[in-house]
């Protein structure tokens, strides 16, 4: 005998819908006690002896139960009846996008969205899981929020599937990362207000050890440059979160009581970080009367290399105070050095990576670092130089440290450099040629317009 499916709540007979292979006990006790099973075929249709066929496509179990019931009283008057679902049918589900192995897969209507994915491999390593959509035969789209069901066991977050359904798993939009004082620190999507509260609110609220009398660290990676800013951003004077939109990939830290204590933070490319969404990126120090840039670098181990050594600050009551590490580290000026404070931020950013393309190209922007490319390949991914470019030798790069070098066929292109490549200027010919042109383009508009009206 089959094992009956597992279920995670009775099946609602006002929902489920009936489809081909569902399995129906058809039951009758009173004068006689008897029963037998209905199998609904491909076409939708059950036969009950007596009565003949059924047509139970796209009808819902009560309205199934109901409809068989009227036609079985006919037949047997003396006789008690009632229709119960004893097997659930199976029909394929196609799972899409960003999951393991999209494909079609087995499923039951007692299934839910959950569920298929987790045959398909689980969620891809950019899936959103709190817009997971269920396209149904019909047109009818119904969202998932996965994510919500984990946290909450809500399964109106988790739908049932019905035949035909295709499950499509996006990708995720805007997810933020959220640390310290909260219940539960971690990385969520944001999709409905797309703020500090909600990420606050995915975390499980902010948890006893949170205190409202330190701002909250906000960092964000600048678009232009890839560079990571920190921004301290105080609580509202009831207490209330800052209202704070979010972006993509920022990194959040709600302060906990402990931070009330005499400390200075570090934050940034120190010695053992390779990467800024490392927990060690972000450290606190007692702070010791007398501490300096240098003292501080001392106690941590000193700078990584992957520092910015040219665009380190302090965050100082929402200032920023430009400190060169360069002068510092490398060439032990002790003048460079800078006095910090009590609740003093030393940023260390991490150093940009990519390239950067500007001037006369056809996609200008930024692109990975590659250490197998010059300076045409990368002048390739930007689409080539524009028509109003100036030759391929008057090409300039900029390293990260700001020195310019001229074009050459074998030249080094280091991480962090910018390409650029400067416009032409128009000679008198060229000029002229441009306004004799648009001067014929006009006159032959006007003798258009004038043999038009004739």
């Amino acid at each position: 005998m089959r094992e009956p499916p597992a279920i995670d709540q009775p099946v609602d007979p006002d929902q489920y819908v009936c489809g081909p292979g569902d399995v129906l006990d058809l039951n009758f006790w009173g004068v006689q006690n008897f029963k037998f099973r209905a199998t609904v075929d491909l076409e939708g249709r059950a036969f009950v002896p007596k009565i003949g066929y059924l047509d139970l496509k796209g009808k819902t179990l009560s309205d199934a139960r109901r409809m068989t019931r009227e036609s079985v009283a006919r037949f047997y008057p003396r006789l008690s009846f009632d229709v119960t679902l004893a097997e659930p049918r199976t029909f394929l589900v196609q799972v899409v996008d960003d999951v393991v192995r999209p494909g079609s897969y087995p499923a039951r209507a007692v299934d839910r969205a959950a569920s298929l994915i987790q045959r398909a491999g689980g969620f891809g390593p950019n899936a959103s899981r709190r817009r997971v959509e269920i396209r149904r035969r019909d047109g009818k789209v119904i969202q998932a929020d996965l994510l919500l069901y984990a946290l909450t066991g809500d399964v109106k977050h988790n739908p049932f599937l019905l035949d035909g359904d295709v499950v499509r798993v996006p990708f995720e939009e805007l997810a933020a990362t959220i640390r310290g004082g909260v219940n539960r620190p971690g990385r969520y999507e944001l999709t409905g207000r797309r703020d500090l509260a909600e990420l606050v609110e995915l975390a499980g609220g902010l948890a006893p050890t949170s205190t409202q009398r330190l701002p909250v660290s906000l960092v964000r990676r600048s678009q232009r440059d890839d560079r990571q800013d920190q921004t301290l951003v105080p609580f509202e004077a009831d207490g209330r979160l800052p209202a704070t939109a979010m972006q993509h990939e920022d990194q959040v830290r709600i302060p906990e009581f402990a931070d009330l204590q005499q400390s200075v933070t570090l934050v940034g490319a120190m010695v053992g970080v390779k990467d800024p969404d490392e927990p060690a990126a972000t450290r606190r120090l007692a702070f010791v009367q007398g501490d300096s840039v240098r003292t501080l670098l001392e106690r941590v181990g000193g700078v990584g290399p992957a520092a910015d050594l040219t665009g380190s600050y302090v965050l100082r009551n929402r200032k920023s105070l430009p400190v060169d590490l360069y002068s510092l580290v490398m060439l032990r000026d002790l003048k460079a050095d800078r006095a910090v404070e009590l609740g003093d931020t030393l940023v260390v950013p991490f150093k940009r990576r990519n390239i950067l393309v500007e001037g006369a190209v056809f996609k200008p922007g930024s692109y990975p670092y590659n250490p197998n490319f010059g300076i045409e390949q990368y002048l390739s991914l930007a689409g080539g130089r524009s028509r109003n470019a100036q030759g391929l030798g008057d090409v300039r790069v900029v390293t990260s440290n700001g020195e310019t070098r001229k074009y050459a066929r074998d030249l080094k292109v280091e991480p962090g450099s910018s390409l650029i490549v400067p416009e032409r200027n128009f000679s008198r010919s060229e000029i002229v040629q441009i306004v004799l042109g648009a001067a014929g383009v006009i006159v032959s508009g006007v003798a258009v317009i004038i043999a038009a009206r004739k």
